[in-house]
């Protein structure tokens, strides 16, 4: 299996990875009617986004979809999508630029930056500790309402998790199955684990 493209975020003038997820309205392609299929292996939801707060807005940047082979393109906020063709063997893709669609999402999110030696992902999302840089950043009907620095933090987690020769992986006693499901998750536990 493969680590998972993440969304990103830019947030303080610099691309972040979002690694969890607490709330609801992010985009979603089945809530606009658009059928996707996975782009590969690094991409088996069959979409990846780009997001950026402007003036206090969360909008939709950029986005691409997983087309599935014999559809049409279809519009996305009014926007036509560039069609391009991964290498042979992977599906083709719908890219949209630009978009720039406000975005409803309510509830927090957290977003890294900067890549922590953590050992090698296999599978899923990064979590948050595997990140230098850490923001939390929080949403009420696309309005930031609050962003908070969790750098410290998470650098602890990943001390803790480093003098316990702990590396992402199944924890004691946890099915492989269900540690796949909790890295493509994007929980906060998943991502910020409490012990």
């Amino acid at each position: 299996m493969t680590g998972q493209l993440p969304d990103e975020v830019l947030h303080d003038g610099e691309w972040h990875a979002v690694t969890a997820v607490d709330g609801a309205g992010l985009f979603d392609p089945a809530g606009h009617g658009i059928e996707v299929t996975a782009m590969s292996t690094a991409c088996w939801r069959g979409f990846v986004c780009r997001y950026r707060v402007d003036a206090g807005r969360l909008l939709l940047q950029d986005a691409e979809l997983g087309a599935p082979a014999t559809a049409p393109p279809v519009p996305l906020f009014g926007v036509l999508p560039g069609h391009s063709a991964y290498p042979k063997g992977l599906r083709g893709r719908w890219s949209y630029s630009d978009v720039d669609a406000p975005v409803a999402f309510t509830g927090r999110l957290l977003v890294g930056a900067g890549i922590a030696g953590i050992g090698f992902l296999h599978m899923g999302f990064r979590p948050a500790y595997g990140y230098e840089r850490v923001a939390e950043l929080r949403f009420d009907g696309g309005v930031r309402t609050a962003a908070h620095d969790r750098s410290a933090e998470l650098a602890e987690v990943r001390r803790r998790l480093s003098e316990a020769c702990s590396r992402p992986g199944p924890a004691p006693g946890e099915t492989s199955g269900d540690w796949i499901d909790r890295t493509f998750s994007l929980s906060f536990e998943y991502s910020w684990p409490a012990d």
